[in-house]
């Protein structure tokens, strides 16, 4: 997820609902409070996304650690078995291969 974008989408999405496009108040705006509340509502949304997006790129990040680390655990695990074949190898003259 690209963090980035979403930030330069909220700043592009100024809402400006008491204009229409040639400046003229609309209909809307003008009933009582009907729109601060459209607006403050459009705002938590749009927090409430920045937010969503950054807890899934941090939940993204911490599955990617835990992934790496019983990785590298497997590898040292392998590492391990793999020294232990050897020197079982030089100590009864055997080859079992590896």
């Amino acid at each position: 997820m690209d963090a980035h974008s979403t930030a330069v989408a909220i700043i592009d999405m100024e809402l400006d609902f008491d204009e229409d496009e040639h400046g003229h108040r609309s209909a809307a705006s003008e009933e009582v409070g009907q729109g601060e509340d459209v607006r403050a509502l459009v705002r938590r949304l749009q927090a409430s996304h920045v937010w969503i997006r950054q807890q899934v790129a941090h939940l993204q990040r911490r599955l990617v650690t835990l992934q790496l680390d019983r990785q590298r655990r497997f590898y040292e695990g392998r590492e391990r078995l793999q020294r232990l074949l050897r020197n079982l190898q030089g100590r009864y003259g055997r080859d079992w291969g590896l």
